[in-house]
């Protein structure tokens, strides 16, 4: 199974890059976990809309029609970490690959949130772009380690 986390980023900082090394070293050998960094379109002279809409290109650019789509929106559906591992299963069973998407500062375009088979919320706190990849990933490994009955979850 391939997992895709596009987020709409710059480069990664010093912290983000070990934290995100860590946890993705630590997911079962069959879980290829894949980072896809889109530069954002921060524009002074262009509206929210068109960045928006700019960077929905891009990641769509990105996305693979058989792989599920998992949307990442502050409005999207809560999960507690055990229905997340439920859920990712039932999704495993009619994908073979997912993508989860990462909006930018602006959020997703409505055309992301429609085309995707979840979206997902974490809380109803912002988090910080390079913070949020981050959690998704420990939440991610930690999904995985409840499905494999790993101690990592308590």
């Amino acid at each position: 199974m391939n997992i895709n986390i596009l987020s709409i980023s710059n480069s990664l900082s010093k912290w983000e890059e070990e934290g995100l090394t860590y946890y993705s070293k630590q997911f079962p050998k069959n879980i290829n976990l894949n980072f896809i960094n889109i530069k954002n379109k921060i524009n002074p002279n262009h509206s929210i809309e068109k960045i928006i809409k700019e960077e929905a290109n891009e990641i769509l650019k990105r996305i693979k029609p058989a792989n599920a789509m998992i949307a990442c929106d502050s409005h999207g559906q809560q999960y507690n970490s055990l229905e997340f591992s439920n859920k990712l299963q039932n999704i495993y069973k009619s994908y073979s690959n997912i993508d989860f998407i990462i909006g930018g500062s602006h959020g997703l375009d409505k055309t992301i949130l429609e085309a995707s088979n979840e979206i997902l919320s974490f809380s109803k706190f912002t988090f910080p772009h390079r913070l949020f990849k981050l959690i998704l990933t420990e939440q991610l490994y930690r999904a995985f380690s409840i499905v494999n009955n790993k101690p990592y979850h308590k």
